[in-house]
């Protein structure tokens, strides 16, 4: 016989919810899976809200990397062309001397 979920087989359940049904009565299972189904609800919704949070995070440090990125770049453009104005001209030599 195959495994259903979670590596239980068909007889192992069939166990379980026979204890369920002795522990909680007829009347208690369906409140019982109510509640269980609000809890993994709420589970749920918070492990979205704390991705999307993370997500949010993420967003915001790829902006200001790609911000600090462009800012740098301005700096190293405008940079360049001075660089190669200030290009030192060759030292005359001293009058008297030949070259």
């Amino acid at each position: 016989m195959q495994p259903l979920i979670f590596d239980i087989s068909g007889g192992e359940l069939l166990v379980v919810l026979l204890f369920a049904l002795l522990f909680f009565g007829s009347k208690g299972i369906p409140d019982l899976a109510r509640t269980m189904g609000r809890t993994l609800r709420h589970v749920r919704d918070a492990s979205n809200e704390v991705q999307r949070e993370i997500q949010k995070g993420v967003t915001d440090v790829h902006r200001s990397v790609s911000e600090q990125r462009n800012t740098f770049q301005k700096s190293i453009e405008e940079a360049t062309p001075k660089l190669d104005q200030a290009e030192p001209t060759p030292p005359k030599p001293p009058e008297g001397e030949k070259e």
